[in-house]
């Protein structure tokens, strides 16, 4: 197996570490009542634009260095990377099941509001919803490649 294909669980990997981090951090200003205080949502706003770009930074440097591992080795160029009609395909496939669990995890907000839920908890049905999507996606790609296309 190529360290570009090897690349995929360390990405769904990556994800789970940063929500858990996430998680570690929301729960101890929900537990401390930071959430409930007049700038409670700006706090809250500031986790998510947090978690999104330590997700996004942590990403990019994870499939760095697997595209580094993957051209020093001399297993693929960079030419090769992500190009052919499989690599694609199997793109394309991913996407559609990211998409779908994303939506699940809109469909599941949209549910904790009309359960009356309230704001902090629906958003993060929504955000665990992107998290399973990042996850299914990545695992997608390598259950693929693992299989052969």
């Amino acid at each position: 197996m190529s360290w570009y294909e090897l690349s995929w669980p360390a990405q769904a990997l990556r994800a789970l570490i940063v929500y858990g981090w996430y998680l570690s951090r929301h729960m101890e200003s929900a537990a401390s009542g930071n959430f409930e205080s007049v700038d409670g949502l700006k706090l809250f706003g500031w986790e998510l634009l947090l978690l999104i770009m330590v997700s996004i930074a942590s990403g990019i440097v994870v499939q760095a260095f697997f595209a580094i591992m993957a051209v020093s080795t001399g297993q693929e160029t960079t030419e090769m990377l992500g190009e052919d009609e499989r690599d694609k395909r199997i793109e394309a496939r991913a996407m559609v099941r990211g998409f779908s669990m994303t939506g699940f995890g809109f469909l599941g907000m949209a549910l904790a509001f009309w359960q009356g839920w309230g704001l902090v908890w629906s958003v993060n049905i929504m955000v665990a919803g992107m998290v399973a999507a990042d996850v299914t996606v990545n695992f997608y790609k390598f259950f693929r490649y693992w299989r052969g296309g």
